[in-house]
């Protein structure tokens, strides 16, 4: 092989290897800005800023420049184009946060020791033998949402533990991704009956018109819910929807292919309190696009909707999938096996902080940031 053939094979590898470590940095700076700051022992402010002096001191982030984590954090974008990270100088000195998704674990350990809390002791045991309690007049929604947020992260939520997990303190659940069945959806209205803010967010076939119908009849209190992805739902889910639910105002639903430009408009026509709805991926025409802005606007409603598209590229649509549930797999590569403790420092986001009054009277298109699902947002309200 001649000297210049093995310089442009080193630069090839090189170039690679600058991908592979850049990758490596997004995945653990979204882990620690959004979950794992607090366990990792980083400051977190109220509003979720850690200092990046601090945050490049993390063992995780040890093989990366802060001129290399600060570039990161200015450039990184969602797959809707906005930013991932927010940052700021105070003092001489820059934060910073994750933009959404703010969900921080709370250290297992006394500080700076291997010594577990009597908190997290008393968890751990309560956890390992649910079978001997009865939590139904247990008072701390907090607690019984960590525990549900545990169990679910460590693939151990069944239908026995929600039958002792779930109890009428509870008014905020995410059961996305979980494994239902019809009892399992039972069990949620008859234990639950105040439920305001529910995610059912790729829940698989079990989601459908019919159940929809149940499942809202007997949560009238409803005013959050997340159904994306729950690809059995039809523009009849809609119209239950506004018919069942008066007091909601925030709904995603988009990855829905079923819906129409029509049902949805019917919807923003229909639903007495609808403020925030999340269409993101439904397919209009100009004129169903403009249609439904038009109407969003006049009834003072967010709209999450993205710009109509004259060809559909099915290959695009697959790759937004997989950076949709980003967040989620950068989190479950680097915490396999940890447990999962809230902050739920209430909930600062919505999910968060970040939005202003202002922002709720736009209409957003594609460029725009659409409120995140969490249950630190929905506390915060």
């Amino acid at each position: 092989m001649s000297a210049v053939d093995q310089n442009h094979n080193c630069d090839k590898k090189s170039e690679k290897d600058r991908e592979e470590s850049m990758k490596r940095l997004s995945k653990r700076l979204s882990y620690l800005l959004r979950y794992g700051a607090v366990k990792e022992g980083l400051e977190v402010d109220d509003n979720g800023y850690v200092e990046l002096e601090n945050l490049c001191g993390a063992n995780l982030l040890h093989s990366h420049s802060k001129a290399e984590v600060l570039e990161a954090i200015k450039s990184s974008t969602s797959y809707r184009h906005t930013k991932r990270y927010d940052y700021r100088e105070r003092n001489e000195q820059i934060y910073v946060r994750a933009a959404y998704l703010r969900n921080f674990e709370k250290s297992p350990f006394h500080r700076n020791t291997k010594v577990k809390t009597l908190f997290e002791s008393s968890m751990s045991c309560i956890l390992a033998n649910l079978d001997d309690y009865d939590l139904q007049d247990f008072p701390d929604e907090t607690i019984l949402r960590m525990m549900i947020r545990r169990l679910k992260r460590e693939k151990k939520l069944t239908i026995k533990a929600l039958r002792v997990l779930l109890a009428p303190t509870v008014t905020h659940l995410d059961l996305e991704g979980v494994y239902l069945t019809n009892n399992a959806l039972r069990l949620v209205w008859t234990q639950c009956p105040y439920l305001r803010v529910v995610s059912l967010k790729d829940c698989g076939y079990i989601i459908t018109d019919s159940v929809l119908v149940q499942f809202t009849k007997n949560l009238r209190h409803l005013e959050k819910l997340n159904l994306c992805r729950c690809t059995h739902l039809t523009n009849k889910a809609l119209a239950t929807l506004a018919k069942n639910l008066p007091q909601l105002h925030t709904l995603h639903m988009t990855r829905v292919p079923s819906l129409t430009s029509k049902g949805v408009l019917e919807f923003l026509q229909k639903s007495p309190a609808i403020k925030f709805l999340d269409v993101y991926y439904l397919r209009t025409t100009p004129e169903e696009h403009k249609s439904l802005v038009e109407t969003a606007y006049s009834k003072k409603v967010t709209l999450v909707l993205r710009e109509p598209l004259k060809t559909w590229e099915v290959e695009r649509e697959e790759c937004d999938d997989e950076e949709e549930e980003e967040a989620q797999v950068e989190c479950d590569d680097l915490t396999h096996g940890r447990d999962d403790d809230d902050n739920d420092n209430d909930d600062g986001d919505d999910e968060d902080v970040e939005k202003s009054s202002d922002e709720d009277e736009k209409i957003l298109l594609e460029g725009l940031l659409n409120e995140i699902w969490s249950d630190q947002e929905a506390d915060e309200e």
